[in-house]
């Protein structure tokens, strides 16, 4: 019972991180610790994608057991995913200095407008590979499945 609720927990997180963000509520801009200056839309953003590849690492037979050599490939890929998605809020930090990831037109590097294309263009990465390597594996799945049927 309980490793099926672990199995499900990223899958609810992931879900619930993206409907509080979809809501827009007033919340996502206050403080998690006052002082620290890391809001709580921040926090759900990174739960979200860090719990996207989580969620099919853990959720999908196939990945969590594999059965052939592809099928740990999607294992290794998506863990790695996974440690993207940790490490994103950190390196989003790294790259803005400050936890609501605002941009200005600083002469530094931190915060500039070349620091928010690589922003863009790291969370778009993780968010669309994850998305590509899934539906690949999909497709994959059901090629073999047909073959099987044969």
């Amino acid at each position: 019972m309980i490793r099926t609720w672990l199995r499900i927990l990223p899958l609810l997180l992931l879900i619930g991180s993206g409907i509080l963000l979809l809501e827009g509520l007033p919340i996502l801009t206050e403080p998690v610790i006052e002082g620290m200056g890391l809001p709580f839309g921040t926090l759900i953003a990174w739960v979200g994608i860090s719990m996207f590849p989580c969620s099919i690492l853990i959720g999908i037979r196939l990945i969590r057991k594999p059965t052939s050599q592809v099928y740990r490939f999607y294992k290794g890929a998506f863990f790695v995913f996974t440690l993207l998605g940790v490490a994103w809020g950190g390196i989003s930090y790294l790259l803005t200095d400050n936890w609501t990831y605002t941009f200005s037109t600083a002469e530094t590097f931190r915060g500039s407008e070349r620091t928010f294309n690589i922003f863009l263009i790291y969370t778009s990465f993780v968010i669309s590979i994850t998305l590509l390597t899934f539906v690949i594996f999909g497709i994959h799945h059901f090629i073999i499945n047909q073959k099987h049927k044969r």
